[in-house]
C-alpha cells in the first residue's frame, strides 16, 4: 500500500491506497491539516479505519462512545481466541454499556485524552453509589486498556486520562470477605450432600471440587470416558465448560492450567459408581437417552441415542438420568437450594475448591503442590487467595513457638 504525507500550499494532506477495482488503483486523499503531524495522526486512523470497516474519519471528530465501539469490535471481539476470551469481550461490553458510554459518550475523543479529571469524578460517584472496589477497578481498567490502544496503535491521541487517576482506600465489606474466604466444615458438607444424595446429578459436581479442587468449570468439562484413569489414580484436567451465547463449549482451562492430579478412594469410588449408573440409565431409555458429543469447534451436542453422529461422543460428569446435560448454569440452583432451604448464605461456586486448598495448606502440604493441584497461574495466587491464614493455622504458629521456647 501506496501511503504518504505531502505538503500542498500551506496545509498539508494525507494519503494511501486503497483496494484494486477493475485492476485499476484507487486512492483516499484528504488535506487542509496544519502541520505535518496533523497529517500524519490523521493518515494513522483512516487507515486503521479502512482496514477494518472501509470507512475513513477524523480522530477529531469520533466520540468517546463511538470510539469504545470500535475499539471493542475491532481489538476485543475480532481477536477471541487469540489473547481475548468470549468472557472477556462480554464483560468489557457491559462495563461500556452500563458505566462507561452513559458518562464519557457524548465527548470527543481528542478532547478526552486531557479529561483526567472527569474520570476522576466518576470514580468518586461510583464509590458514593456503593459499587465494590473490584468492580470500580475492573471498569476503569477497561477504560484505560481502549485508550491506550488509542494512542499505540492507532494514534488517535497522545495521553490517556485514566493514568493519574486514584481509587483509594475503600471500606471493607465485612460480609463480602466472609463470604469469599469461607471454608465448608465437615459438618456442612456432610449436610450439603445428604441434600443432594449419591444418585442426585448434582451430586458429584460438589463431590469433585470438595476432593480435587477444580474450578467448577473444569469440574462440568471432565469426560469420563477420558479424563479418569482408574489404574494411575488420576484426574486429568484437559479443559472448562464455557457458554458462548447459548451454547457450551469445552475451551483450554483457564491459563492454560493443563494438569494430572491424583485422587483417593473416596472420589474413585464415586466416579466409578457414576459409570455405573449411567450405563444402567442408557439401557433404561434405550433410543430416547441423550447422548453427548463434541463438534470440531468444541462445541457441545446432544441427540438421541438413535440418531447416528460421527462426531467424538463424550461422558459428561454431570448429567439427568435422561441424559439431559448439566452445565455451570444449572449450578445456580443447587447453590439456591443451599442458601435458603440449608440457610447457608455463605456457600458459593468456589467455596469448595477453597475448602480444598486451605485444608491442605492446614495439614502442611508443600505450596508449590497445592498450586500445582489447583492449577495456580503462579505461588502468590496459592499463598494469597486460597491457603488463608485460618485460626488452626494460628493457633498452629502459636503451639510451634511455645514448643521452641
Amino acid at each position: 500500500m501506496a501511503e504518504g504525507v505531502r505538503k500542498r500550499g500551506k496545509t498539508w494532506s494525507y494519503y494511501f491506497d486503497t483496494a484494486r477495482i477493475n485492476g485499476e488503483r484507487h486512492k483516499i486523499e484528504k488535506g487542509g491539516f496544519r502541520t505535518q503531524k496533523e497529517a500524519l495522526d490523521a493518515r494513522a486512523a483512516a487507515i486503521a479505519e479502512y482496514n477494518n470497516t472501509g470507512r475513513a474519519f477524523s480522530p477529531k471528530d469520533i466520540s468517546v462512545a463511538d470510539y469504545l465501539d470500535y475499539w471493542l469490535e475491532t481489538a476485543i471481539k475480532k481477536n477471541i481466541d487469540h489473547g481475548y476470551s468470549y468472557e472477556t469481550w462480554r464483560d468489557y461490553e457491559s462495563k461500556i454499556r452500563l458505566h462507561l458510554k452513559p458518562t464519557f459518550g457524548i465527548y470527543r475523543l481528542s478532547s478526552f485524552q486531557y479529561a483526567s479529571d472527569k474520570v476522576q469524578e466518576w470514580v468518586n460517584n461510583m464509590k458514593l453509589k456503593g459499587f465494590s472496589k473490584s468492580m470500580i477497578k475492573n471498569t476503569l481498567t477497561c477504560l484505560q486498556g481502549a485508550l491506550n490502544y488509542a494512542i499505540l496503535p492507532l494514534k488517535y491521541i497522545q495521553a490517556n486520562p485514566c493514568i493519574p487517576v486514584k481509587i483509594g482506600k475503600m471500606p471493607i465489606d465485612v460480609n463480602a470477605k466472609e463470604k469469599i474466604e469461607y471454608v465448608c466444615p465437615k459438618e456442612e458438607f456432610e449436610r450439603i450432600l445428604a441434600r443432594f444424595p449419591e444418585d442426585n446429578y448434582f451430586h458429584m459436581s460438589l463431590l469433585l471440587p470438595y476432593y480435587s479442587g477444580t474450578r467448577i468449570g473444569e469440574t462440568f468439562a471432565i469426560d469420563l470416558n477420558e479424563d479418569v484413569d482408574f489404574s494411575k489414580h488420576e484426574l486429568h484436567i484437559n479443559g472448562q465448560m464455557r457458554k458462548r451465547d447459548k451454547t457450551w463449549f469445552i475451551k483450554p482451562p483457564k491459563y492454560e492450567s493443563y494438569r494430572t492430579i491424583k485422587i483417593g478412594n473416596t472420589l474413585e469410588q464415586a466416579l466409578k459408581h457414576t459409570i455405573k449408573q449411567r450405563k444402567i440409565n442408557r439401557l433404561k431409555y434405550g433410543q430416547f437417552y441423550l447422548k453427548t458429543y463434541l463438534l470440531p469447534d468444541q462445541s457441545i451436542v446432544q441427540v438421541r441415542a438413535d440418531v447416528n453422529v460421527v462426531h467424538k461422543e463424550i461422558m459428561p460428569l454431570c448429567v439427568k438420568e435422561n441424559g439431559e446435560l448439566v452445565t455451570p448454569d444449572s449450578f445456580k440452583y443447587c447453590a439456591r437450594v443451599i442458601h435458603y432451604e440449608l440457610g447457608n448464605v455463605l456457600f458459593h461456586s468456589h467455596s469448595l475448591r477453597h475448602t480444598h486448598g486451605t485444608i491442605l495448606a492446614e495439614k502442611g502440604v508443600n505450596p508449590k503442590t497445592v498450586m500445582e493441584r489447583l492449577g495456580h497461574k503462579n505461588i502468590e495466587t496459592t499463598l494469597q487467595t486460597y491457603t488463608f491464614n485460618t485460626k488452626v493455622m494460628q493457633q498452629t504458629a502459636v503451639d510451634v513457638f511455645e514448643k521452641a521456647m
